[in-house]
């Protein structure tokens, strides 16, 4: 985040916009520092420079990227993840776990009950977002009430864990891991493949 500073002029109008609605100075950092990430990780794979693509931010808040590509950014607590991808759909979601957090409520939202701990929780969860960010026509999460979740390699989701941080991905094809943009970046293992049981 320091590397990217104070200064938002590279922002789009709709990016400076929601930047603007955010109250918390450590909110506003992070979606600063997602967005130059997301055009940090555009840059490496379509060769262009960062400040040539303009994003913008659709009702939900989700990133929309410039076509071919799509991008989705997840941050929670200090970790920020960018997923992109070209002319095809992607999502990703982050949740670190904390002891402040009780996810019994979430679950029971979530219509995740019985979930039997945590894991349990994290995963469906987890995925259900990612799912809901690669599909810009789902508008809200309550409508994946009961969506469940079987291991299957071939995808289309990808589920995995680093010590508390927990991390979904939905795409076409399992995630490739890019960890030289920035320092302290972690390199996931490749996550366990999930396909959705009872889709929305």
């Amino acid at each position: 985040m320091a590397a990217v500073g104070d200064d938002t002029a590279w922002l789009t109008q709709a990016e400076r916009e929601r930047w603007a609605g955010f109250a918390g100075a450590a909110r506003r950092q992070q979606f600063v520092a997602g967005r130059w990430l997301a055009r940090l990780l555009l840059a490496r794979t379509s060769g262009a420079n960062p400040a040539s693509f303009s994003l913008a931010v659709d009702a939900e808040g989700r990133c929309i990227a410039p076509p071919p590509w799509r991008a989705s950014i997840s941050h929670s607590v200090g970790w920020i993840g960018v997923a992109v991808a070209r002319d095809s759909r992607v999502g990703l979601d982050l949740q670190t776990e904390s002891v402040r957090r009780d996810w019994r409520p979430l679950a029971v939202f979530a219509g995740l009950e019985p979930c039997p701990d945590a894991a349990c929780f994290y995963r469906h969860w987890t995925l259900a977002e990612a799912w809901l960010k690669a599909h810009p026509d789902i508008t809200s999460l309550s409508t994946l009430r009961g969506l469940r979740w079987q291991p299957d390699a071939a995808g289309p989701a990808w589920q995995g864990q680093v010590g508390e941080l927990h991390w979904a991905f939905v795409g076409d094809a399992a995630p490739e891991w890019v960890n030289d943009l920035l320092p302290e970046s972690l390199q996931p293992a490749p996550g366990q493949g999930w396909s959705p049981i009872r889709p929305a």
